[in-house]
This record gives structure tokens, sequence and C-alpha cells, in this order.
């Protein structure tokens, strides 16, 4: 007597899109799934027993899950229905191939059996592609503070503007990869001296890209605040830095009195909460990581807090908070990140925040023996000369991965120089320009992420 074959669900691809960024989750696409004689598949309740599961493999192995969720509805016997999804790309740049599974709800994420007697997916193609998240775009290298926590008292390069014509072709080539993250238009220097600084914004803007400024507040006069609102900069960090008058006379090298500095920082922040966003507004200060935690940090950083949330709540009619009224640390937003410093996120108003960076060293230090660095996967930057860097802290522009003036920003972003650098990190845990061998900074919770035990690029 002949055995009736086995239940089998099919699944396959629709919509998926050729490619996908590195680091992001994917835009909305949708698989089908086939029912073809499994009946718990089509009963009522079928999404609280059954999720969907998408993992990636690399030449035949498994790399890792991508995406995974409960199905939102049965699947009648012998019929076919579309599921939406998206995948979570945490993917070093690549060729792929995406398989679909179907699993018991509450699946551990182990590899799929795909191909077994129950059910089958069909291999779909997958080029991950990476991504340049922080682009930074070096209007000027001058600035008008000299802070000494910051390379710019000691810069040898010379201090100048790009061309505006350089500006333009950069922009132009970002957009043109697909770029899609604010552009950042500093690495050095003080980007509202920049004579074309709201020309910049509208082009950008005009070619689809968002521009992110980073000032050290200095600026605010009337004409600029009215130039930020009009062009409609997208992002904008202040960096406060030194909030205390005796820290602003100490810290910042300028002639600027601090009455006048911060009464332009205060009308700055009281449009935006008067206006709303954009701009998306964040304030940043510094503090000593030693005293993280301390009494004095906590109570320096409620009473900076109170001061900054005040000047919000009076901008849109809101009665100010007395000193100690509120804990703001009572609901904070604290991170630590990559390089194992904390960062602490307190919110003032709808699109404002005000954010706690330690003093760090710009990279500069004694770096371990094993070394892996995120960076070369995604920051780009190009300076006021056209020379392009792969590192924020790199403000001499000792990592010369090209000219912007004469290659596009795609063939520095995919060229022999940087993926060197990528290949060694990768494949070493080593660095190979002497930049990165003297920086402190590694990011190996990121590489146990990107790597995972199962997948050995070099294979």
């Amino acid at each position: 007597m002949t055995q009736p074959p086995s239940p089998e669900v099919r699944l396959f691809a629709r919509d998926l899109p050729p490619s996908a960024w590195s680091f992001e989750e994917s835009d909305a696409f949708s698989f089908a799934l086939e029912n073809r004689g499994l009946p718990g598949l089509a009963a009522p309740d079928a999404g609280a027993h059954w999720n969907w599961a998408a993992d990636v493999h690399q030449r035949g192995r498994w790399v890792r899950r991508v995406g995974q969720g409960p199905l939102a509805g049965p699947v009648p016997l012998g019929g076919t229905r579309e599921f939406a999804a998206h995948l979570g790309i945490t993917l070093i740049g690549g060729d792929y191939e995406l398989r679909y599974g179907l699993e018991p709800a509450g699946g551990n994420g182990a590899p799929l059996p795909g191909g077994g007697p129950r059910w089958s997916s069909e291999d779909a193609p997958l080029r991950v592609k990476n991504q340049i998240l922080e682009a930074f775009v070096e209007l000027i290298n001058a600035c008008n503070f000299r802070c000494t926590y910051c390379p710019q008292t000691t810069l040898q390069r010379k201090q100048r503007p790009m061309d505006f014509a350089l500006a333009t072709k950069v922009v132009r080539d970002l957009a043109d990869m697909g770029h899609h993250h604010p552009i950042r238009v500093h690495l050095l220097g003080e980007p509202l001296l920049y004579p074309r600084f709201f020309d910049f914004v509208e082009m950008a803007h005009d070619m689809g890209q968002r521009v992110n400024l980073v000032t050290n507040g200095s600026r605010f006069s009337e004409k600029t605040i009215a130039g930020i609102f009009r062009t409609g900069v997208d992002e904008m960090r202040i960096s406060l830095n030194s909030p205390e008058e005796s820290l602003h006379d100490a810290e910042r090298g300028t002639t600027l009195p601090y009455a006048e500095y911060i009464a332009g920082v205060r009308r700055m922040v009281a449009e935006c909460a008067r206006r709303g966003r954009p701009p998306l507004l964040e304030i940043n200060v510094l503090y000593q990581s030693a005293q993280r935690g301390s009494p004095e940090d906590d109570a320096r950083i409620n009473r900076v807090a109170n001061e900054w949330a005040n000047v919000v709540r009076e901008a849109v009619g809101l009665t100010p908070l007395a000193d100690g009224e509120v804990d703001h640390l009572a609901n904070v937003r604290r991170t630590e990140d990559v390089t194992l410093s904390w960062y602490t996120m307190i919110p003032l108003g709808q699109g404002i925040e005000l954010q706690f960076t330690p003093y760090h060293s710009w990279g500069k230090g004694q770096s371990p023996a094993g070394h892996f660095c995120s960076y070369p996967w995604r920051q780009l930057a190009i300076l006021v000369d056209g020379q392009a860097t792969a590192c924020c802290v790199d403000g001499e522009g000792e990592i010369c991965l090209g000219d912007a003036k004469v290659q596009t920003v795609e063939e520095i972003w995919n060229g022999p120089v940087l993926n060197r650098i990528r290949e060694a990190f990768w494949n070493q845990q080593r660095a190979v320009e002497a930049k990165c061998a003297s920086c402190q900074i590694r990011h190996w919770e990121l590489f146990q992420q990107y790597r995972t035990h199962e997948l050995d690029p070099s294979v």
C-alpha cells in the first residue's frame, strides 16, 4: 500500500529586494506560505502556535536569524497565503542566501531544518551592502574656539573651507549611492563659519539628503537662527560641553563672554521648543568618567538638567521647575557605548534632549593586542580638501582612503584601502593603519554580533 505523503509546508519570498543595507531593518516585503497537508496550520489559532522565521546562509553555512514572528493568521489546507515581513540585517556586507522556515512558537533561533519532509523553502539570493551610517562632510576645519579637549588646538592641516563645488559633488555621490542617513557637516571646525552653509543645506535637501549640524553654539544670532529654520536643518547638536561659567572660561579658549554665549544658546533652544522640530535637538555636556554615578555628578546632572528644562518650559508657557522639584535621573536613559563609556540622555521636551558625554582622548592611547573597530563598516569622512578618512577621530587625516575630487564616494567606500583595513580587523583582529594601531577605541561587543561562531568568512 502506498503511504500518503507527509504533510508539507512550502515557503517562498515575494517582492524580496535584490539588496539590503547592513545594520538596519529591511523594507517591507512579503513571503508566501503554502499549506500542503498540515492541519494545525489551518486552525484559527495557528498564529499562536507557529512562527515564521528567516535565516541567512553563506557558502552553505548558517550565519544567523534575520527575521521571525508569529503568523498573522491560518493558512487553509491546500491553500497559499502571503504574509508581510521585515528582516533585521545586522550583517557585514556580502552575498547570502535567504531561507525561510516554520517552527513552533517560542523558537530559539536555531538553524531552520529547511528541506525536511514537513516544510521546504526556496532559497533567495540576498546581497547585503555595507552602508555609510555616518557620513561626515567637513565643510570647514577652522573654528572660533580653542577648547582644551579638542584637537583643534594642535591641528596641523591648513584651516580653510571646502570648495562648494566639491561639497556638491560629495553630496551627489552620496545620493547616488542611496545614502539615507543625515550628513554630518563637520569633523573638525565650526560649520556655521562656512560662508555658504545655508546654500549647502538647501542643496542637500534638493538631492534628498538630510543635514546634521554640530555647532559650538557661538553663532546663534537672530539671522542665523532664522536661517536654520528657513532651510529646515534636520538635526542639530549644540556642544555646550562646559555649561558652568568657570568651566567655560577655563576650557573653551574664546574671548566670547560666558553671559553672551549662554544667552545665544538659550535663544536657540527656546526657538526649537516654540517652533517644534525640525531640527531634532541635542544639547551636549561633558563630564569626567571617573565621577560617573557619584553624588556630586548626579547633583550636577540634576542642576544642569533643571536649568535647561526650564528654558524649554518657559518657551512653551509652562511653570518653571524649582530646584530639586524633579529628579531628572529618575527615568533617565543611560547607555553604555562600545568604548565602555556612559552616555546619559535626559528628555527636555518634544524632540529636545540633554546628553551627558564623557571627555575622550580622540582615540589616543595604547591599542590592545587584539583589536576590532566597526568604523570602517559604518563611517566615512570627506575632509575639506577632498581626502577621505575612515574615522571620526582622525582629525589630521592620517588614514588616507582616497580623494573625493577624482573618485566617487562609492569608489572610495568599496576601494582597496578601506577593504584592506576591514579584512585585517575581521580576519586577524589587528590594525594595519598607524592611526588605528595607536587608538584605544575597540568594539568587541559588535565584533561578537557580526562574526558568529557559525561562520568564518575566511573559508
